[in-house]
């Protein structure tokens, strides 16, 4: 019908959107992120060559819900329970400190802000921009593209601290450009007045709706039932309270003014302090929403729109470019050394700063608006469109190959430390359960109960890190500390397993619990409650307790990493020897399995059936789906150290 709109430009960019992932991943082993080719291939299929896609009213609409929804899921990103976690007891020493998201953060912030300032002195004092530019390039040049880092950070989960880090620098020198931009266009406009107050409205907006949801939880439980009953229907309430909240937010964005970045990322963060559950089937629901239909057009689209007229009209945009480029890396790159670096390595510091470098949507937006009032003309506004495109591109190359590639996880390879009787018998368990493991261990003779299973033995110091490394520090899933001599033994081993591997998951347990245990984000059991545990199993549960108890028995709990099974019901899928799925837990929910239930990575999948035919379906549901080897071969270093 006319005046209907087509749906042939959305067709061509889910088709572009399905096959720019695949493409970057075979052709160039995700060395180039989905994101960089998603804004080239807008700019091919686009307005600047061929014109297939661009302006229209709708798309640009579902662009801009895109962002949005982008900058909701940066909120939710943000890991609460780490930046409200104590420093510790050593907080004075910079490696220590700088450790704190939320203090590297901060710090962060104020040297970028520095490092812009001295950077637009020497452009001032070179006669490439006038006094009168300054404050507005200040706030433009300090912003970052929190856009472009959540998407690449997302595919690096074992960056761990290091990458909330970044996260939380590149949102706090977002939001103090977004508040600058408003603030001096609004002076330039009508001076001093009430609009300027007005952005206290997002805060003020934020505190309100947190003390509503916990207050009204504890009054009203009804609520809570409620959307926890209707979440998994076909009403989806949780998803669809989450999108009321993204949407209100944006909403007041528009009507006090600012830009629906900051609306949109406190909405994500107040979803966060409400339902902190990170990993949540919520939380699994919101991501493929966003990033499987809405972040993808925002990409694309943007490419597809970007503006080249104003970048060709002039020839002084392509000698002003590199000089504006060369100052983004600059004055991300040193603060990012000085922040990250010491905390978590040089190579970390670097692609870091890189990433950090990364600036679109708000360079944009805000040379537009600096355009209009007059601040700059059109021969800057060229320039920073030119380095917007270039440092997006660029950033997250740059941040990939600094990083290099993560790690191949070897999914089910848990390494134990210590010796003794539990040691012996909780690693011939775990292997016999069909899950790969190493021990370091302080002697090289091997325990009756491990002569038939193949476990992997390392001697040596566990402080050491070559005795780790050979364990399979890097490609472990988990670490259990078994046994140790004193507790700040105990400490020292968690802390150098920590210091190598952030995103570690490390458990143990103890008679007392640790300050500095807790710090270190290790699982602490205390010996009395996993005794008490046992035994109430053994009474309330008593058949289920014998066949856990027994490694033979055939019942078994794994966590499901196969990326090819993901999605897959029940009923789609045929397990070898009749092995059954008996209970699935998803962010902390446990349900029943029937044939009608998804498998999800992440999921922990309680197995039951012959035991040979559980470890085998064991083994496929951890298996990532790319077939690596369980240890890497291990190459150079002390001889003599290692048996099966």
């Amino acid at each position: 019908m006319e005046g209907e709109p087509s749906f042939l430009p959305l067709l061509l960019i889910a088709a572009l959107a399905a096959l720019i992932p695949f493409l970057s991943y075979r052709l160039t082993g995700g060395i180039v992120p989905a994101v960089v080719g998603e804004v080239v291939i807008g700019i091919i299929f686009g307005e600047p060559l061929l014109g297939l896609l661009g302006h229209s009213e709708w798309l640009d609409f579902l662009a801009l819900f895109g962002f949005a929804y982008l900058m909701f899921l940066s909120g939710l990103e943000i890991n609460l329970n780490v930046l409200t976690t104590s420093p510790g007891p050593r907080w004075y020493l910079p490696h220590v400190a700088l450790r704190h998201p939320l203090i590297s953060g901060l710090l962060f912030m104020g040297l970028t802000i520095g490092a812009t300032y001295l950077g637009l002195y020497v452009l001032l004092e070179i006669d490439f921009i006038d006094l009168s530019h300054k404050p507005m390039l200040l706030f433009i040049f300090i912003a970052t593209s929190v856009g472009v880092l959540v998407p690449v950070l997302k595919d690096r989960p074992d960056l761990g601290a290091m990458a909330q880090a970044v996260l939380v620098g590149g949102f706090l020198v977002e939001f103090v450009a977004i508040v600058g931009v408003g603030v001096v266009a609004a002076l330039d406009r009508t001076g001093v007045g009430w609009e300027m107050g007005l952005l206290a409205a997002m805060p003020v907006a934020l505190a309100l709706l947190v003390w509503a949801a916990k207050s009204g939880g504890g009054r009203f439980p009804i609520i809570g039932r409620t959307l926890h009953e209707l979440a998994d229907t076909s009403a989806q309430l949780k998803i669809r309270a989450a999108l009321v909240v993204l949407i209100a937010f944006v909403a007041l964005s528009e009507l006090v003014g600012t830009e629906l970045v900051l609306g949109a990322f406190l909405a994500g963060l107040a979803a966060t302090v409400i339902s902190p559950q990170h990993g949540s089937a919520v939380r699994v629901r919101l991501d493929a929403l966003g990033y499987g239909f809405f972040v993808p057009i925002f990409f694309i689209h943007a490419g597809a729109t970007l503006d080249f007229g104003v970048v060709f009209q002039s020839f002084d945009a392509f000698i002003v470019a590199p000089i504006f480029l060369l100052m983004a890396f600059l004055i991300k790159l040193v603060p990012a050394l000085l922040t990250l670096a010491p905390a978590h390595g040089l190579r970390n510091g670097l692609s870091g700063g890189a990433l950090l470098s990364a600036n679109l949507s708000l360079v944009i937006a805000a040379g537009a608006i600096a355009e209009e009032l007059g601040i700059i003309d059109e021969a800057l506004f060229g320039a920073m469109i030119l380095m917007a495109l270039l440092s997006t591109v660029l950033a997250p190359l740059f941040f990939n190959l600094l990083a290099g590639r993560a790690p191949s996880q070897s999914e089910g390879l848990v390494m134990l430390i210590g010796g003794g009787e539990v040691t012996n018998t909780l690693a011939a368990r775990l292997a016999t359960a069909g899950r790969v493991v190493s021990v370091i261990m302080p002697h090289d003779e091997e325990p009756p109960e491990w002569r038939e299973l193949s476990i992997l033995r390392i001697p040596g110091d566990p402080l050491d890190e070559w005795p780790q490394r050979v364990a399979g520090l890097h490609q472990a899933e988990v670490a259990v500390l078994t046994s140790w001599t004193t507790m700040g033994q105990l400490e020292m081993i968690a802390e150098r397993l920590r210091e190598r591997r952030h995103d570690l998951r490390i458990v143990t347990w103890l008679n007392e619990p640790s300050e500095k245990l807790a710090h270190l984000g290790v699982e602490m059991h205390l010996s009395s409650d996993a005794t008490a545990r046992a035994l109430e199993s053994a009474v309330m549960r008593p058949g289920l307790y014998q066949a856990m108890a027994n490694p033979e028995s055939g019942v078994v709990e794994v966590q499901m990493r196969n990326s090819t099974i993901h999605g897959r019901t029940l009923k789609e899928l045929s397990f070898a020897g009749g092995v059954r799925v008996l209970i699935v837990i998803r962010g902390g929910e446990a349900f029943v399995a029937d044939a009608g239930t998804l498998l999800l990575t992440g999921d922990s999948v309680t197995l039951g059936g012959d035991p040979g035919s559980v470890a085998e379906v064991a083994r496929m549901l951890m298996d990532p789906g790319e077939r690596q080897p369980l240890l890497p071969p291990v190459v150079g270093g002390p001889s003599g150290n290692q048996t099966r």
